[in-house]
């Protein structure tokens, strides 16, 4: 069992990992909630997660239902995503700045009460490319098992989204600009090879699928 569920957990965790990009958060978090004593931006981290979690999980159970009530069909979906989420990762390597500009709120975003959801939650850590990865994991044609392992994963890229956030501000001196530019710029290289299979997939299954209504 482990045996199966060990290459659909791998590739959960990667694709979730370079979607949610819990380094990129990372500087952003750091600005909106500076002035806070560790406590409360450990609070706000934890809580950003959890919005996050109950957010994906939602889409990712119930999304593709939506999809279906709408005549849309899951391989139109997946190469859809698989090309927004290659825009994602071609802005992330071509211009790490820019895709970190993207993610920053507006002045309104700062009010300590609301950025645990927003901008936190959404968009930066369950925004469309996360809401889309999940759908796809947990789309049809996904076991129990397979489910479980992408369940597992977000979970885990959350945690370390918390982890990142609660040192946020040593992170960014470590690392510094050139750094968290260069980091950016590999994830994005991986997501856009990853959106590359997801649209041949798509295009693949799409073609078979006709066909087999046309016979």
């Amino acid at each position: 069992m482990l045996a199966s569920i060990l290459p659909a957990f791998t590739t959960a965790f990667v694709t979730l990992f370079i979607v949610i990009d819990p380094i990129l958060v990372t500087p952003i978090f750091a600005s909106l909630t500076k002035g806070e004593l560790p406590r409360e931006r450990l609070r706000i981290a934890v809580m950003a997660a959890l919005y996050s979690v109950a957010i994906l999980l939602f889409f990712g159970l119930a999304g593709n239902a939506l999809l279906h009530h709408l005549g849309v069909s899951f391989a139109a979906f997946r190469a859809a995503m698989g090309i927004i989420l290659f825009i994602m990762g071609f802005r992330m390597f071509f211009d790490p700045d820019g895709e970190t500009e993207a993610k920053t709120p507006g002045p309104r975003a700062s009010a300590r009460d609301s950025i645990a959801f927003f901008p936190l939650s959404i968009p930066m850590l369950a925004g469309p490319g996360a809401i889309a990865t999940v759908m796809l994991l947990m789309g049809p044609g996904a076991t129990l098992d397979h489910k479980l392992a992408a369940l597992v994963a977000m979970i885990l890229v959350l945690i370390i989204a918390v982890v990142t956030m609660g040192f946020a501000s040593r992170i960014g001196d470590v690392l510094g600009r050139t750094g968290m530019n260069a980091i950016t710029r590999i994830l994005g290289m991986l997501l856009m090879a990853l959106s590359t299979q997801y649209v041949f997939d798509g295009v693949r299954v799409g073609i078979l699928e006709q066909a087999a209504a046309a016979g």
